[in-house]
């Protein structure tokens, strides 16, 4: 849940206040001896914000609601509210400075009638069905019994897909971050626990699933916390602890300038590289860590870091009315990471709520992010397995870097196949002459593929594809930085600029014939609107190119890295729209190339060194180009 969901209340104080006969509650009178509680104080949720203003600004969080107090003279009564669970009306005059009764009950009774508070009296304060304790598992039953390996890549890929991925590919389709979420540690559990991508390859593994008791939004939420991950969490708490200090000091060598302050950029980079370590480990060729022998203690510390992944994406990704996305360079502070965690609903997962106490979120985020030291002080003696880990930092800080490239330049696809629909369908509705059944089924698909990316986000074409810009560029810039010496070295405009070449000329020409067939009925149709559909189509094609062929860069450097064989088949635009495929699952996922087949019975394959226009019925390739059918790799 976000916060834009919230039921939202200011209390202020009107100049008359309202008349009110009694207790919405019950209904009797609100007196001064009316004892009043909140049901589920715990879940309350306190924090301070300012304002776009610049004004100071007090937030009351409880479940779906939130209270907010702008003047200053009421936030002693916000405060006070937030520190008693039960307590008789009178006592509210107390909280503040100069409060009368007759200020003071208007408010509670504001606050009574939107669910804040009820009388102790009410049968409502005698009721209370959530559950506690132990609970049944929220996830269906895993179809696996043992947990699968990404060298086993081309299977799973078409197990899943319908379409196989040789694993020198794997980079460019899987996030790094993700890579080691399948992979059993020592204790027999997978990194990813009921979040572990691909979802279909979740193992079935014994867990105690019981209420969370934590206060704030989880408290006796509905979805229960996995507390057999958090009894390992606490048992290996302090080698985690010490194992991030450690990759945080590396961090902080390559990128010497955040020392003077992190931002939302920063961190979401640190998290990448942390969750990174794991799956180079598991990845590389030479002395490759198999599954069940990763070490917990490093599964624990990407389980913990990738809070800080999810929050710092959602900071820059997600743009709300309430609250806009941030900037890469936008400065921020763990407290800064648990407040926004806190009041987005992001310490809940669809299955669950995270597990950690607050004390735990606390340190990890003190010691990690401001650099404070561990709570327990004294010196942690870490295990030979984790001692050898610090010896292949750099390679696998490498690997996180040249995984952030990638991602930064294949993610950047999408805001450009989304601007390429926004153009196609201003060409194919105003479209002048007489339209064919097909171009009608066509521009249904269009509009329907390009509901569905709207209803991702709240933010305009112009607006998404200015946001990611800014995001992409600053990840991929900042990776190639930490990198050094080990990077290609292009820019993040030089990838993504597209190149005009002989071979393109081809391709429209036959693009054009195919389109021609399609869009009219008849010979004389518009040539102006037939070649603005052409130019629209190829110019997105070139944009697919310019990334396959940045993407196939960083992909080479991790197979180098890795010692990985170089695959045998080239890469395709359509390759990087799996991660897409897996994590949509049965749902459609809209790719504009698909939608063209589909619909018109183009196939268009788009490689570092081609783009392959194909009629579908025929399988026939356009003059001067031969092979078989791309996207048909079994």
């Amino acid at each position: 849940m976000n916060r834009s969901t919230h039921d939202q209340m200011s209390l202020v104080e009107e100049s008359t206040p309202p008349a009110v006969d009694g207790c919405p509650a019950s209904g009797m009178p609100l007196t001064e001896d009316t004892t009043l509680l909140f049901l589920q104080h715990r879940r309350l949720f306190v924090e301070y914000s300012t304002a776009a203003s610049g004004e100071r600004e007090l937030h009351l969080y409880y479940g779906d609601k939130e209270i907010s107090f702008d003047d200053p003279e009421l936030f002693a009564f916000g405060e006070g509210l937030a520190k008693h669970e039960q307590f008789q009306a009178r006592e509210a005059i107390a909280w503040g400075t100069g409060y009368e009764w007759t200020r003071v009950q208007p408010l509670l009774e504001q606050l009574i009638e939107e669910g804040f508070l009820i009388p102790a009296d009410s049968s409502a304060s005698r009721t209370d069905s959530r559950p506690r304790g132990t609970c049944p598992s929220p996830l269906s039953p895993a179809k696996n019994q043992a947990a699968r390996s990404w060298f086993d890549s081309e299977a799973i890929f078409r197990e899943l897909t319908g379409h196989s991925l040789e694993v020198g590919y794997l980079e460019a389709v899987i996030p790094v971050s993700h890579v080691a979420h399948m992979a059993l540690d020592t204790e027999g559990r997978q990194m990813g626990e009921a979040n572990v991508f691909p979802p279909q390859l979740r193992v079935e593994i014994p867990t105690e699933w019981r209420t969370c008791p934590h206060a704030g939004t989880r408290y006796l939420d509905e979805k229960p916390m996995n507390a057999t991950a958090l009894k390992s969490m606490r048992h290996h708490w302090p080698q985690i602890i010490a194992v991030l200090l450690h990759v945080r000091e590396a961090f902080l060598h390559r990128f010497p300038k955040v020392r003077q302050g992190w931002t939302v950029g920063d961190l979401l980079r640190l998290a990448t590289v942390v969750m990174a370590i794991p799956g180079y480990l598991v990845m590389r060729t030479r002395d490759r860590v198999g599954n069940g022998q990763v070490h917990p203690v490093l599964s624990g510390m990407v389980r913990v870091t990738d809070g800080i992944r999810m929050t710092t994406s959602e900071m820059l990704y997600t743009s709300e009315s309430y609250e806009p996305n941030r900037a890469p360079d936008a400065p921020l502070t763990g407290a800064d990471i648990y407040t926004y965690a806190e009041r987005n609903y992001l310490l809940h997962s669809m299955h669950g709520v995270c597990a950690g106490p607050q004390a735990m979120i606390n340190e990890f985020l003190s010691v990690l992010v401001d650099g404070h030291s561990p709570k327990s002080g004294a010196a942690v003696v870490l295990e030979p397995a984790l001692q050898s880990v610090f010896n292949e930092l750099d390679e696998a800080f490498d690997y996180g870097l040249y995984g952030l490239q990638s991602y930064a330049i294949v993610y950047s696809l999408w805001p450009a196949m989304r601007r390429s629909y926004e153009r196609l369908i201003t060409l194919v509705t105003a479209w002048p002459d007489e339209r064919s059944d097909v171009l009608n089924a066509f521009t249904e698909r269009l509009l329907e593929s390009a509901q569905y990316l709207e209803s991702l986000t709240r933010m305009t074409v112009s607006q998404y594809s200015a946001t990611l810009g800014r995001v992409y560029a600053d990840m991929y810039e900042h990776a190639t930085s930490g990198l050094g010496c080990h990077s290609p070295g292009s820019t993040y405009t030089e990838c993504m600029t597209p190149t005009c070449a002989p071979q393109h000329t081809d391709a429209a020409r036959q693009l054009r014939a195919l389109l021609s067939q399609r869009t009219s009925d008849h010979a004389n149709a518009d040539t102006g609107a037939l070649d603005g559909l052409v130019a629209c189509v190829m110019d997105y094609c070139r944009q697919e190119q310019a990334v396959v062929q940045a993407v196939n860069e960083s992909q080479q450097s991790i197979n180098r890295l890795l010692e990985r064989s170089t695959p045998k088949q080239p890469l395709t635009a359509a390759d990087l729209h799996l991660f897409q495929k897996l994590r949509g699952g049965s749902q459609r996922q809209p790719y504009l190339p698909d939608d063209i087949e589909d619909m018109l019975g183009i196939h268009i394959s788009v490689t570092q060194n081609e783009i392959l226009i194909l009629d579908r019925s025929t399988g026939e390739p356009t003059a001067g180009q031969s092979g078989q059918l791309p996207g048909s790799r079994q």
